[in-house]
């Protein structure tokens, strides 16, 4: 494949249209089951802790594989890599749908992960390799759907698929893309020869520090708020464990002569910094969406359809916004464009920080569009920018690097904003309740007034006095609820106004047509 082309051969965007779905499954399979958790214990008779695994086994076995995934790709040749992969996604995804057990749903879902999760990088690493230069925006617009839409759409596509057909459905749909890819791999990717001798120079001191410093670091992640962080002693022992593991792993990369990751590749500015930026977006994304999904359930009712109908607003206008990216970044400087689209971005959640109990499907609807406008103007430019300099022979570690972090903050993003709830609705409640006095005479009397009316519908009196009570305060638990929400929002809008300030800092590179031919080289 030369160097210097300009025009990619209808096999080669097969093979990137085909990366880019197993990409969309994996990233999609993180949360379909979100929406339909309640189904699934309730068949498998999974416990409140067991069922928070269905999740978390995936997310960890996930985050394991991703940094590995370069190594093996070259040790098996990127085509096989993918192929068996894929293959072993869609068994497991089968396994997941004919889940007989708690155990079995976990360990099947773990393998799920592990074998979906080399399906992210290795797409971002077909468009870094593959593509001509001129064209790697187009790739990326197409890469930059994936990771946008999949998180928007995976819950709704959950909840839907479950009140059709059942929650084994859920696994089950996997099988058509998943078919669909593995022939467009076999299709537009060249065999390439396995260098299985590479696998001689695995480090295995290497990948036993990831594996235990991922693995506790994402444990940590996801499990921190239902444990009460750290006063739980199970939490205590795995930041030890990733407080060990993670400098020795970084340490470890320099010393040896073939490292896992090549992390010298943050030496240069836009990478490391685009790839900072790229987590701190994905913690505000997923904690964004996760957010809304919680206020529209707990304070509003919503079904998981409904949710998953109120979310669309945020995931189909994408398709139109995201076609004109690339001509845009033609156009203007990249960094204008992320500046803009994360502003657009910040603005969307600061639209959200003034909720009240009628906010619902309808009112949310502006600030999902704006969102909605503003994702694709930032993604996509910043993943340019961030890989402006890469070498195609680096773009897997490069690849790898890059998912990791964002996975990881998308992971970051959803346990804090879990645990801020609970701690800002218990501030609210704690501030509200001190307006309320038991010597206060008109909430004595409203509360009198309520259980006499209790009483007279048949009620005994112990209970229409507990009940009067509770619906006098039902309306200062839900405020606090809500303001708590608000808070998140308020958070999150800031959060990525420091992104803003981080991308005035990357080098500015240009698009042209003169200037593309040295992109990357």
């Amino acid at each position: 494949m030369k160097q210097d082309r300009d025009q990619m051969t209808t096999r080669e965007w097969i093979a990137v249209l085909g990366g880019a779905l197993g990409a969309f499954m994996a990233i999609l399979d993180i949360q379909v089951t979100n929406a339909s958790i309640r189904e699934i214990s309730g068949a498998l008779n999974l416990d409140i802790g067991e069922s928070g695994w269905i999740s978390t086994a995936y997310l960890i076995a996930e985050i394991i594989v991703i940094p590995l995934t370069a190594f093996f790709s070259t040790s098996f040749g990127v085509r096989r890599y993918l192929v068996i992969n894929c293959f072993g996604f869609l068994i497991a995804s089968m396994m997941c749908g004919l889940s007989w057990s708690p155990t079995s749903m976990i360990v099947f879902r773990a393998l799920q992960g592990f074998t979906g999760g080399t399906l992210i990088p290795m797409s971002f690493q077909i468009i870094l390799s593959l593509m001509p230069e001129k064209q790697k925006p187009i790739g990326l617009t197409i890469f930059g759907l994936t990771i946008t839409l999949a998180p928007t759409l995976g819950p709704s596509l959950g909840g839907w698929l479950t009140d059709q057909y059942g929650w084994r459905f859920i696994f089950f749909i996997n099988l058509i893309p998943g078919v669909l890819m593995i022939a467009a791999i076999r299709y537009g990717l060249e065999q390439t020869k396995s260098k299985l001798e590479y696998l001689k120079k695995l480090d295995l001191l290497s990948v036993i520090a990831l594996v235990i410093g991922l693995s506790s670091f994402t444990y940590i992640l996801e499990e921190g708020p239902k444990e009460d962080w750290f006063d739980s002693e199970k939490i205590r022992f795995m930041f030890l464990a990733s407080l060990l593991a993670f400098p020795f792993f970084v340490v470890r990369q320099f010393e040896i002569k073939t490292p896992i990751l090549n992390l010298r590749l943050f030496k240069d500015r836009n990478f490391a910094i685009g790839t900072i930026v790229t987590a701190l977006a994905g913690c505000a994304l997923f904690s964004g969406i996760y957010s809304l999904s919680l206020f529209l359930g707990q304070v509003q009712s919503y079904s998981a359809s409904q949710i998953g109908q109120v979310l669309m607003w945020v995931g189909l206008p994408q398709l139109l916004v995201m076609p004109l990216v690339p001509s845009l970044m033609r156009r203007f400087d990249l960094r204008l464009l992320a500046i803009i689209g994360m502003g657009l971005f910040a603005y969307s959640n600061w639209m959200n920080t003034d909720l009240s109990w009628h906010f619902g499907g309808e009112e949310f609807r502006a600030s999902l569009l704006v969102r909605a406008l503003g994702q694709p103007l930032f993604v996509i430019p910043l993943s340019v920018m961030s890989m402006s300099m890469i070498q195609k022979d680096q773009s897997g570690d490069a690849s790898s690097i890059f998912n990791v972090m964002r996975n990881l903050g998308a992971s970051l993003g959803i346990a804090l904003t879990s645990t801020f709830l609970v701690k800002r609705q218990t501030l609210h409640l704690l501030s509200k309740a001190e307006t309320l006095s038991s010597f206060d005479s008109s909430l004595n009397e409203k509360i009198y007034k309520t259980e006499l009316s209790l009483r007279g519908a048949g009620m005994d009196a112990q209970s229409a006095k507990i009940r009067s009570f509770h619906e006098i305060m039902h309306p200062t638990i839900r405020d606090s609820v809500i303001a708590a929400f608000s808070d998140i929002f308020f958070i999150l809008s800031f959060s990525l106004i420091f992104c803003i300030l981080l991308i005035v800092c990357l080098r500015k590179i240009n698009l042209t047509a003169d200037a593309t031919e040295n992109l990357g080289h």
